[in-house]
């Protein structure tokens, strides 16, 4: 387990340095995060570099047996570089450069910025990739993030094109995918093609745009993996990884995280505006991250202080990091890095609080980070080679997200909401889920797949969903699922398209549910209990049962809900956005009938459960439950069986009670 902090040694004196590794290291931190942003220090002038003082700051801590893990500093290029090629500078989508002052201002795909890219890293390679007291290399700086995810300028329309010549071959096959005969924009050059950037009111043709967004992001795939390249070519042979930030979906992560040795997050839990929230919320992140290489993960940045640039957020309160850093070791996290060490008291940041005040002597975060370190500490062994084991998974897909941004369907409509609504199910019931890539290719380690919103499929998804079913897997699909193709024109079918035989249903009508005119729910002939928002389908079932029905307007009595038996298993629909408590019974439903449990049954709302578990040595499951209470008060529950807390050393039977913020994590005794 490793725990530290980010660290900035150009921000401070270096009679400083040793007095913070010190503190450092009393509170069992063993690794620090270093140099992402230091460009400007390690070659102050062109072709002139300096690395003695990273040198000596690695070798400090190691001293004090803290490791390193070293950023490449390319989020924030030197001014000398911008003033001598501002071409380099992103240009918005009305076609404005950045400027010089922010983070991320660079465009990925300017080629004199990747060659300089390419020699910065190539300097700290060579420094560093053979010293043993640097154990991993981050890319960057969370990429895409700021709004930084789409350039607009000349450099980005050249590789534009570019990448559709070797997607589309000809533009023939281009103007047919995106339908460009409407509104006569055929193209008959390629050097006709341009960015989907400023248009009023209409936006632009919704294949270009999404392509763009697709373009962007495996611009960035290719950036970051030439620093890893580089890497690799100077002998680095520790783990290379990137920050990434949970729930941003500018970049699709699936790819981004291909190149990665392991996934790193970014996790600031008190960022989220609404309280009660933020567990489930966090969650989320956490099992996202997890999902993208189906492994354990980093958390590079982790809160320890209020968030803040422009407005302060909430402090978190005494007892609040010790909570979320288990929340994210709980789900998987095998790294856990602060952010920040010490508050800077000067710069865009200087409201962005650290463990330590800008005074930089040790509080109450700083003794409640060091009880962390003292109890990771003593799990550390144990928890080594266990991981969250999930039997129902969610299917996040970036590509329909971008979909659904582009053309949401329904107003205020958020793919990432609708999502969570289903995630929380699993979240408040203890039951562990994967957040997985629609490309897996094999979903048969599930009993349960979740495919939110799949509107568009490459037809290899399709066809393992169909088998995964006929197998004897269940599936929970539901509105627009099937309408489009891959490249964001409407299918030219009955709806749900290729998914017909799957579900048992078709639909020939739609729409959306107006907040002024909702519409009822009943589980099939009982009274009207639930209510129906967003969207509705005209469903006729063609083989499917009914289990919720609709009560009002012209489709009262329809389905809304559907259950297939396809081949040896069970496809569900849903043709609506229902209600928490119909939803809830619904997945309950499911639930009960493929076996899915809770980690821990009878725990209070808002106590969470999660499982960390893995083979030891002598092949018998080792298991640790991590309890947390969320909530305000404290909490009394029973337990069956009797148990360990690791973290007081008590053992524990029977009844059972937490503070607020307090957190166990059980062994099984017997």
């Amino acid at each position: 387990m490793l725990f530290g902090a980010c660290y900035y040694p150009e921000h401070w004196p270096r009679e400083r340095w040793d007095a913070d590794a010190k503190m450092m290291r009393e509170a069992n931190f063993n690794v620090v995060r270093m140099a992402e942003f230091a460009w400007i220090k390690m070659e102050p002038e062109e072709g002139r570099f300096d690395f003695a003082w990273l040198d000596d700051a690695v070798a400090l801590f190691a001293s004090r047996g803290i490791q390193t893990i070293l950023g490449t500093p390319t989020a924030g290029p030197p001014k000398w570089l911008l003033d001598k090629y501002p071409d380099i500078y992103q240009r918005d989508f009305q076609g404005h450069a950045r400027g010089f002052g922010t983070r991320r201002s660079y465009c990925a795909n300017n080629p004199v910025y990747r060659e300089y890219t390419r020699r910065i890293v190539a300097e700290m390679a060579g420094r560093y990739a053979s010293r043993p007291e640097v154990i991993g290399w981050q890319i960057d700086n969370e990429l895409g993030a700021i709004d930084t995810a789409r350039c607009y300028c000349e450099h980005c329309r050249k590789a534009f094109i570019a990448w559709l010549q070797e997607k589309y071959a000809s533009l023939g096959r281009l103007n047919e995918e995106w339908g460009t005969i409407f509104s006569s924009q055929l193209y008959s050059d390629w050097e006709q093609l341009h960015l989907p950037a400023y248009s009023v009111h209409q936006g632009h043709n919704p294949g270009m745009a999404l392509d763009f967004r697709r373009f962007s992001s495996d611009s960035f795939v290719g950036y970051q993996k030439l620093q890893i390249d580089v890497l690799r070519e100077y002998g680095v042979d520790r783990p290379i990884t990137s920050n990434l930030m949970g729930s941003f979906n500018d970049l699709d992560y699936y790819d981004l995280a291909q190149d990665m040795d392991l996934v790193s997050l970014d996790i600031y839990p008190i960022m989220k505006k609404v309280p009660e929230e933020r567990p489930f919320r966090t969650g989320l992140n956490h099992d996202s991250m997890r999902g993208l290489k189906g492994r354990n993960y980093w958390v590079l940045e982790h809160q320890s202080g209020t968030p803040c640039t422009h407005a302060f957020s909430q402090t978190p309160k005494p007892g609040e990091l010790r909570r979320w850093t288990y929340q994210s070791v709980a789900r998987g996290a095998d790294a856990i890095v602060y952010f920040r060490w010490r508050t800077l008291p000067y710069g865009l940041e200087e409201f962005w609080h650290g463990i330590l005040q800008h005074h930089g002597k040790p509080g109450r975060k700083y003794a409640e980070v060091r009880q962390v370190g003292a109890e990771l500490a003593r799990l550390a062994d144990k928890l080594r080679g266990t991981t969250v084991k999930a039997k129902a998974a969610i299917v996040k897909c970036f590509h329909n997200e971008w979909a659904f941004e582009l053309q949401p369907h329904a107003p205020g409509f958020v793919y990432k909401d609708h999502l969570a609504d289903y995630y929380r199910y699993f979240f408040d019931r203890h039951i562990p889920v994967d957040i997985v890539s629609p490309d897996t290719d094999d979903f048969s380690g599930y009993d349960l797949v979740v495919l939110p919103n799949l509107m568009m499929a490459r037809d290899s998804v399709i066809r393992r969903i169909h088998e995964y079913v006929r197998k004897g897997g269940t599936v929970v699909m539901d509105f627009r699922a099937g309408a489009k193709e891959w490249n964001n024109r409407m299918l030219e079918e009955l709806l749900p398209g290729p998914y017909a035989e799957l579900l048992g249903i078709e639909i020939d009508d739609y729409g959306i549910i107006e907040e002024e005119n909702p519409n009822g729910l009943a589980w099939n002939d009982a009274p009207p209990s639930g209510r129906a928002r967003t969207w509705y389908e005209v469903i006729e079932p063609k083989g499917a049962e009914t289990v919720v029905r609709f009560t009002d307007d012209y489709f009262a009595g329809g389905p809304a809900v559907t259950r297939h038996r396809y081949g040896a298993g069970s496809a569900y629909y849903i043709g609506t956005e229902p209600d928490a408590a119909t939803l809830n019974a619904l997945f309950g439903r499911i639930a009960g009938v493929i076996g899915l449990s809770p980690a821990l049954p009878g725990l209070p709302q808002g106590v969470e459960a999660v499982v960390r578990s893995g083979e030891a040595e002598d092949g018998r499951v080792r298991e640790f439950v991590f309890l947390i209470n969320h909530l305000n008060g404290p909490v009394s529950f029973r337990l069956s069986g009797r148990h360990v807390d690791l973290l007081s050393g008590e053992a524990v039977e029977g009844a059972a009670s937490l503070e607020p913020n307090g957190v166990m994590v059980l062994e099984k005794l017997g």
